[in-house]
Order: C-alpha cells, then structure tokens, then sequence
C-alpha cells in the first residue's frame, strides 16, 4: 500500500511536538510559578518575582522543544515523500536529492494517534519522536483506516 507524496510544515511539527511535551511536563514547568504566587501571601513582591519566574520558564521551555525538533525523524515529517507499506516496515521515498530512502521496521514504531491534521507515528527510540503524516495526504477516511490497521498489523507482528 502507497500514499502520495506529504509532508508538513515545521510549525505543525512543532505545535505537534509542543503538546507531547507539554501533556506530560506542564506541572513541573509551573510548580516555580505556583509557589510564588503562594508567596504573594507573605509579601506582595513575590508578585513580581512570579512574573519573571514565568518568563524564565517560558525562555527554557523553546530550547528544550528545538532541542526535539532538531532530529532526523524531523526531517522526515517535513520533507516530501511517499510512503509505502509492507511485510518489513514503512519505506519513506522522498522526492529530496539529499534523502532518497528509508524502511522504518515495524519494530521502531510505538504507537500511532490520529490527531486533526496528522497521523501521528510515535517511535521508540525517544517519547517526543514521530513521523506525522497529514491527513490530506490520503483520498479519503477509508484509506486512512486501511492505512492504520495496516500499521498496527505490523506493529503487533501480525504479517
């Protein structure tokens, strides 16, 4: 099975990847903030100090996020390609001279979530890596469907 050539944007990579990141570590990104704000109590400077400690937050926050964004699964999500199925794994034929080929075995694919633009393919090798494939890439949802359970086929080894 073959879909035509995609790709996505690097902001949709990376507002993908902001929510990953976000889901899971929001709590330790505002717990500085939340204590100052409980400070405020005690002296109402403490307001001030909560806002730059919100924007210190904020300013370590993006390196963090380019620091994930900066892979080589990146560059498969916003190059142009095609993707093709079988019984080995998910082959990327991109349309770039500098990339031509690359087989994702089944092996290195965790999970796959359906988001409002993308396919989102999560790998295993690091918990904010994944190949997004845009929806629009596909003629319609039955082949979207097809796509997937060929994927979670291979993914639970089912060939």
């Amino acid at each position: 099975m073959e879909i035509k050539a995609c790709s996505i944007t690097s902001g949709t990579y990376l507002s993908i990847l902001y929510r990953l990141f976000f889901v899971r570590w929001w709590w330790l990104l505002l717990l500085p903030v939340v204590v100052c704000l409980g400070l405020i109590a005690v002296d109402t400077r403490f307001a001030f100090v909560a806002l730059i400690v919100a924007m210190a937050v904020v300013t370590v926050s993006f390196p963090l996020l380019y620091y994930f964004a900066l892979t080589q699964e990146s560059r498969w999500s916003i190059l142009e390609k095609t993707v093709a199925i079988d019984e080995k794994g998910m082959l990327l034929n991109f349309t770039s001279d500098k990339m031509r080929r690359h087989l994702i075995a089944w092996s290195d694919i965790a999970s796959t979530t359906v988001s409002s633009h993308c396919l989102v393919l999560r790998f295993k090798k690091n918990r904010y890596t994944f190949l997004a494939i845009p929806l629009d890439a596909f003629s319609g949802e039955d082949e979207l469907r097809h796509f997937v359970m060929f994927i979670r086929k291979g993914i639970g080894g089912n060939w």
